[in-house]
């Protein structure tokens, strides 16, 4: 199963500009980050030790202005990244609702319509705002970590040593929960899609849920999911809650183990009292850093979940493509004939075997026998919808196969066996299989159907909903 990155992070090749933008950016607010707490280390040591009222004055000037402007640069990186974001999205959830199209009839047979609906607002939505926040990520955390070790060994060399044994023990929270974190979201990814999956059925069957009364058992069902999707979302709260204050406590530590070590070389006289409030500041940004890192890694886990499950769609093969020389063919008299046609929804176990019969043009033929013996299935072999496991099926002494996809089904009229109607205008559902259709084709076809008295009594007529 292809489920490596590569396959999503193409997705931002389109936006290759705007996410060369928001990593300039978020460069440049790397060393803008990085000044006030310099500036601090010289408004303690010189200004307020040397009572520099003007000096003070210029610092903090200079310290609001980078504020200001840096502020200022992280907004416009954050626009133009969720623009980013807002361009993947689109793009990952068009191609995949694309390759569902895609899939051959017998993929629809047993998979449910929640589960598809909640791949493409969910997964496609966790994974896209994942890809487009990766780069970026990679590309400023790690040079501002070294920047700040950078900084802090120039101002104290024994305290950044000891920073630098520290602050990795930091990382081990999120190391030790991530993988607990990711089964719990799988989870509560199918819970929730258990959900979209039961509330599509209730809906769509509503008339069949009101008639038999079964209004106060759906709520029950609903309820009883509901009930199990909370213990999962608690669950994994709890795990977070436990990651986060385990994280904290161990930063704490760390912090501590640092500062009482800096205020003893205050006291001795080894080091300012204003590089010591600078270097607790970078330690502090360090150490949000680490926790980023953690997150980072936490979050690369979690979204592998949406990965997976997207991989597991994109990685079916289509259905019925074109056969290679297939051609446009114009039914001229349409004669079908069914040439020793054996089939059967899984390999090796027929539902008609060496069926063979011909319909001769302007034929009208009835199809009886029980339900389930194949009727419907013979539709769907003309339709290409299936291909015959054995045997051909002719269309004026011409293999189907051999006939463009789009090209037959243009030719073909077919009523269901069950009516349906799209939420549109009544023109629109007349003219969805035949879109080149004009108004006339359009009427024709309503009177055909004996509908169109019925249509112009309707408020908007054709332009009815």
């Amino acid at each position: 199963m292809k489920t490596d990155w590569a396959r999503f992070n193409k997705y931002l090749y389109n936006y290759w500009r705007l996410q060369a933008a928001v990593i300039f950016l978020g460069l440049v607010t790397v060393p803008l980050s990085l000044l006030n707490p310099y500036l601090a280390k010289l408004i303690i040591d010189k200004a307020y030790g040397n009572k520099d009222l003007k000096l003070f004055l210029i610092l903090a000037v200079i310290g609001g202005s980078i504020f200001v402007i840096n502020g200022l640069l992280t907004s416009l990186s954050d626009y133009l990244s969720q623009r980013v974001k807002c361009g993947v999205n689109f793009n990952m959830t068009k191609d995949t609702f694309r390759h569902l199209q895609s899939l051959p009839v017998s993929f629809f047979k047993d998979k449910s319509a929640g589960e598809h609906i909640y791949k493409i607002s969910n997964d496609v939505g966790s994974l896209s705002h994942f890809v487009a926040d990766t780069v970026p990520a990679m590309a400023t955390l790690f040079p501002r970590f070294l920047f700040i070790l950078i900084i802090v060994f120039y101002l104290n060399w024994e305290l950044a040593l000891l920073a630098t044994l520290l602050v990795p023990i930091s990382c081990v929270s999120p190391y030790l929960f991530t993988k607990w974190i990711r089964e719990m979201t799988r989870r509560m990814a199918e819970k929730f899609e258990g959900i979209f999956e039961r509330l599509l059925e209730v809906f769509v069957n509503i008339h069949l849920v009101k008639a038999l009364g079964k209004e106060d058992y759906e709520i029950r069902r609903f309820e009883e999911s509901l009930t199990e999707k909370i213990d999962c979302e608690l669950k994994n709260a709890k795990l977070l809650s436990v990651s986060s204050f385990s994280g904290s406590v161990l930063n704490k530590v760390i912090g501590g183990v640092i500062a009482l070590y800096g205020g003893y070389q205050v006291i001795q006289g080894t080091m300012t009292l204003g590089s010591l409030t600078a270097i607790m500041i970078y330690l502090t940004q360090l150490l949000g850093l680490t926790n980023s890192i953690g997150r980072f890694y936490e979050t690369v886990l979690i979204s592998s979940v949406s990965r997976e499950r997207l991989g597991e769609i994109l990685d079916i093969t289509p259905g019925r493509r074109d056969a290679q020389g297939a051609v446009d063919h114009r039914i001229m008299r349409g004669r079908i004939e069914f040439r020793d046609i054996s089939f059967g929804y899984n390999r090796n176990e027929f539902i008609m075997k060496g069926m063979s019969f011909s319909i001769e043009p302007s034929a009208k033929i009835a199809l009886t026998g029980p339900s389930g013996c194949g009727k419907t299935t013979l539709l769907a072999l003309i339709l290409g919808l299936y291909e015959p496991g054995e045997g051909s099926i002719l269309l004026d002494e011409l293999d189907i196969r051999d006939i463009k996809l789009k090209c037959l089904k243009a030719q073909i009229g077919i009523a269901l066996q069950e009516p349906f109607l799209w939420n549109d205008t009544v023109a629109n559902n007349i003219l969805y299989g035949a879109e080149q259709a004009g108004k006339e084709d359009m009427i024709k076809a309503a009177k055909i159907a004996e509908a169109h008295n019925f249509i112009l009594n309707l408020p908007e007529q054709y332009d009815s909903t």
